[in-house]
């Protein structure tokens, strides 16, 4: 018997990553069960495992990804501050050089919360569980799609084979982006500092470099490259290849940094993005999320907060469906590619500044780099416009949000300064 309010009795998701724990949050109210299947070994505390290659690497959780959450799950914030997470203040407590200069310090009434990949897993699982219909199978390999519930979500990551013979036109860059990082206790006269550092020069020049604080007082810090000029893998040389960035204060910390981890590489050689819903043939009732949709160059931080979108993409739609299960995933996949477009656009565009990248440039790209430049300039002069700029980064308002309003005024006054189109008359 299903519980009045609910629309299944059982719904089933593979892959209990964040993609997954997103997805269970958005799927409680609406089953009388969620059970979530992992092939691996889910760990009490929070430490590494293998079915995430990649959680040895910086993680951002955007602030669009953290009210997603919120969202979803209320208490979220508070569960990630309590377990150690660092809140950094935008921009009070960032560095940021990017291209040619520094970001301007202001107080932007937004705040970012840090903290490493299996610590933030660890919180969320926790929220998840606390939800009471919620159940965790680990150690269950799923090799098919499973039967036998109202509605399956698969959140198998990038790497997905569940959904590999389902037909559906793709966006695909060849990015080559490698990159390493590894966990640091801070030297004392950096203990409690709680900034947040990115290098980011002026493409074509791939180097970046990022700073990120997270629990116990600890660092995490990333170095990256691009087309086969490898970031280093041993610890002399991922010190040395930290010197060479055009700002110091990444190279400074690291000269008496004290390793925790290992330095350990990794290397994403495409961007994709699987358009689910222009008429891909899903089977019925199973919808993808996360990095099954779409999958971005990791250096923006983007992952997380798209698949907790997608989340709350889904249960609005579970919410608006009036029981029509059957009809949920024409509903959803265009309000998920949307999510993804946004984020999408906001990398690839940066992506395609560099020549080797592989991938369909827009025939207007000139255009869109030269508005993204006069953005980032007014940026520097009007705080209104940093507050937008970031906003529409961290996926807090649509990137429509830069045509109209006072701020985008102000972009397009100074597109007109540097030449870019005649001034309004």
């Amino acid at each position: 018997m299903i519980t009045e309010g609910r629309l299944g009795a059982r719904a089933v998701i593979v892959g209990a990553g964040i993609s997954g724990l997103a997805a269970a949050a958005a799927l409680a109210s609406f089953f009388e069960t969620v059970e979530l299947l992992d092939k691996d070994e889910l760990p009490r505390t929070p430490r590494p495992r293998k079915g995430v290659p990649q959680d040895l690497q910086v993680h951002i959780l955007l602030k669009g990804g953290e009210l997603a959450f919120e969202s979803l799950i209320p208490g979220t914030r508070a569960a990630l501050l309590t377990a150690g997470a660092t809140e950094v203040r935008q921009t009070e407590d960032a560095s940021i050089w990017e291209r040619d200069g520094w970001h301007a310090t202001r107080d932007l009434g937004h705040s970012q919360l840090m903290m490493s990949r299996p610590a933030f897993e660890r919180v969320l699982r926790r929220q998840v569980l606390r939800l009471g219909n919620v159940v965790i199978s680990d150690r269950t390999p799923v090799e098919r799609l499973p039967s036998g519930g109202d509605l399956t979500v698969i959140a198998t990551g990038r790497g997905d084979r569940l959904l590999a013979g389902v037909e559906a036109p793709e966006t695909v860059l060849g990015i080559e982006v490698s990159y390493s990082s590894a966990r640091f206790a801070k030297p004392e006269r950096f203990r409690g500092e709680e900034r947040f550092i990115a290098c980011i020069p002026q493409p074509p020049d791939d180097r970046y470099g990022l700073v990120c604080p997270i629990e116990n007082d600890e660092w995490l810090i990333t170095l990256c490259s691009r087309f086969g000029e490898r970031v280093p893998d041993d610890l002399d040389g991922f010190r040395a290849h930290a010197e060479t960035l055009p700002m110091p204060d990444i190279a400074e910390r690291l000269r008496e940094a004290v390793p925790l981890t290992p330095v350990r590489g990794y290397r994403i050689a495409e961007a994709r993005w699987r358009h689910f819903d222009r008429g891909a043939d899903l089977p019925a009732r199973v919808l993808p999320i996360g990095d099954c949709i779409s999958s971005f160059n990791p250096t923006f931080g983007q992952g997380m907060s798209v698949a907790a979108g997608h989340a709350v993409a889904l249960r609005d739609v579970l919410a608006s469906c009036g029981g029509d299960l059957d009809g949920v995933a024409a509903a959803y996949l265009p309000r998920a590619a949307e999510v993804s477009r946004q984020a999408w656009s906001l990398a690839a565009m940066v992506d395609l500044e560099y020549p080797r990248t592989k991938g369909e440039r827009p025939p207007n790209f000139g255009k869109i780099v030269t508005g993204t430049e006069a953005m980032r300039r007014a940026a520097a002069l009007h705080p209104e416009v940093q507050l937008l700029r970031f906003e529409i980064g961290n996926l807090v308002k649509p990137d429509s949000s830069a045509r109209n309003g006072p701020a985008a005024r102000l972009v397009a006054r100074e597109m007109a300064r540097a030449g870019g189109r005649p001034r309004e008359r």
